[in-house]
């Protein structure tokens, strides 16, 4: 009796999977047209996050799954495609190998960004105008909580994702910011959202930080070391002084800023001003979000940059001065 009672158990456990996997699995019907931009990086991973984010299926461990099968994991295109009606997972992995019916203008918008400069690479692509661009990044109601309030046109700076889009022709200049907006959100994570709660930080003023890091920073492995610094001198009360802030301020990025320079009158200027600046100075990308989330846990108050690139950190002003001499003297110049 009890091997019967272990076997019907077995078969209903069997059933009850059978049909999850056969719900996870069905096809999807859409109510309208759906768009979803598949980045140029994406993995099976983060291109089925995305599909099911959009509700173009129904499970990303299904589509994982379907991808490996039909062994189509490298044939999956970047690009805009536009999904209506009924759709399975047959229909989805096939599309995203044949490619967009719809590629759209390329347009690539690098880390470190900052809007004017975004502005200008879709100007010049002329996807849209200035004056569009900057009225529906004022005046746009994106459905996301953590966005600055309307009425800014630089709201959103820090927040229009860095990475490589297709714009497709009937896309208006608001179209264009809620994609670079679902990027942002994508990487977006809870996890990333319970880390700035635990930092004590805005949304808006980790991107900040975030974005800050992102123009300081030349070699990968220095972001955290970065934003460590500026969190210490933010700790003890220093003013973040950081070179990056002042360049946006001067609309201009200089080698070397002349006392002059760090003497502008400008919120942005972080040699006068104390904390944050009052928002993002660019677009950060991933490394730098997270190195703005899990900073370096380090003494270093101070930092230069070697001929290279990368940084020479410091606890005392002492070692600090040393290592600019080093710098001058040329020790660095062969590295």
């Amino acid at each position: 009796m009890r091997k019967l009672l272990v076997f019907l158990l077995f078969l209903l456990v069997l059933g009850a999977a059978v049909c999850v996997c056969a719900y996870l699995a069905a096809p999807v019907t859409l109510d309208g047209e759906t768009a979803v931009t598949v980045p140029e990086n994406g993995t099976t991973d983060s291109i089925g996050a995305l599909l099911r984010e959009n509700g173009v299926i129904r499970s990303a461990a299904a589509f994982k799954v379907k991808v490996k099968m039909e062994g189509a994991g490298s044939e999956l295109k970047s690009g805009t495609y536009y999904f209506k009606g009924k759709n399975s997972l047959d229909d989805v992995v096939s599309a995203l190998v044949t490619g967009p019916a719809i590629s759209g203008v390329k347009i690539t918008i690098p880390e470190g960004y900052n809007q004017s400069q975004i502005i200008a690479t879709l100007t010049e692509a002329g996807v849209v105008t200035e004056e569009e661009f900057l009225d529906a990044a004022a005046n746009g109601d994106f459905g996301y909580d953590y966005l600055p309030p309307a009425g800014d046109s630089l709201r959103l700076q820090g927040f229009l994702f860095p990475e490589t889009y297709y714009v497709a022709p009937d896309d208006d200049a608001s179209s264009i910011i809620a994609m670079m907006l679902r990027e942002f959100d994508r990487v977006y994570t809870d996890e990333w959202k319970a880390r700035v709660n635990e930092l004590g930080l805005t949304t808006a003023q980790w991107v900040t930080m975030a974005s800050i890091v992102e123009k300081e920073a030349v070699v990968s492995e220095d972001r955290p070391v970065i934003a460590g610094v500026f969190y210490n001198r933010l700790a003890q009360n220093m003013n973040l002084q950081s070179c990056a802030t002042v360049q946006y301020a001067l609309g201009e990025v200089k080698p070397v800023l002349s006392n002059e320079d760090v003497q502008i009158d400008s919120p942005y200027n972080t040699y006068l001003n104390p904390g944050l600046p009052p928002g993002p100075i660019a677009s950060p990308g991933v490394e730098s979000l997270r190195a703005a989330l899990y900073p370096a846990e380090t003494d270093c108050i101070y930092f230069v940059a070697k001929p290279n690139g990368a940084h020479i950190f410091s606890v005392t002003y002492e070692e600090h001065l040393k290592a600019k001499a080093d710098i001058e003297s040329g020790l660095y110049d062969n590295e």
